[in-house]
């Protein structure tokens, strides 16, 4: 095979791969709108929440995203084998992202807390317990989640590099709108 023809086959099952990626990550956008829509009501029940949801929302695609490109470039290079076995290089990932989600939950708490303060004259100190409560629950859900999916692209020939960022931007945000429900439900 010319290595014009490998290129082209490469570029083509990578758009491929891409374009399938995104079309599922609409589709999951328009779900997790909906939801969104549904719970509103609920959310406007909490002073500072609707501060707090756009960037708690891109807080899970971030976190999910970063993650999942160290593991494919630790598949890639050979760091790590594409099987579910708690290893040095996973273990320090999965802390890291849990690291990150409480500290940047924590400061969107308190970033929502501030703003409903300053803005509204609303001092209500719950949006940041409700922050970190849904940041370590969606955590909970998310980190396995693209751990597996990752995992088994790779495996099946996939690049995971092409796929998870849509995959964990969607799914993310399906989760994190559950996961702020299920604590406003709670709290």
């Amino acid at each position: 095979m010319t290595r014009n023809k490998f290129t082209h086959m490469k570029l083509r099952r990578d758009f491929k791969e891409m374009l399938s990626a995104e079309l599922l990550a609409m589709t999951g956008g328009l779900f997790g709108g909906l939801m969104l829509a549904f719970f509103t009501k609920k959310f406007e029940l909490i002073p500072g929440l609707l501060i707090l949801l756009p960037g708690f929302l891109e807080m899970r695609g971030n976190i999910s995203g970063t993650l999942s490109g160290r593991l494919s470039s630790g598949l890639f290079v050979g760091a790590i084998k594409p099987r579910i076995k708690l290893n040095k290089i996973l273990k320090g990932n999965i802390i890291a992202a849990v690291i990150m989600a409480v500290v940047i939950s924590f400061f969107l708490g308190l970033l929502a807390y501030l703003m409903s303060s300053y803005v509204f004259g609303i001092s209500d100190v719950r949006i940041i317990m409700l922050a970190l409560i849904a940041g370590l629950l969606s955590n909970l859900l998310e980190i396995p989640l693209t751990i597996f999916a990752t995992f088994w692209l790779f495996r099946r020939g996939h690049d995971p590099s092409n796929i998870m960022g849509p995959y964990v931007t969607t799914t993310g945000d399906v989760v994190s709108i559950l996961s702020l429900f299920v604590t406003v439900m709670l709290i």
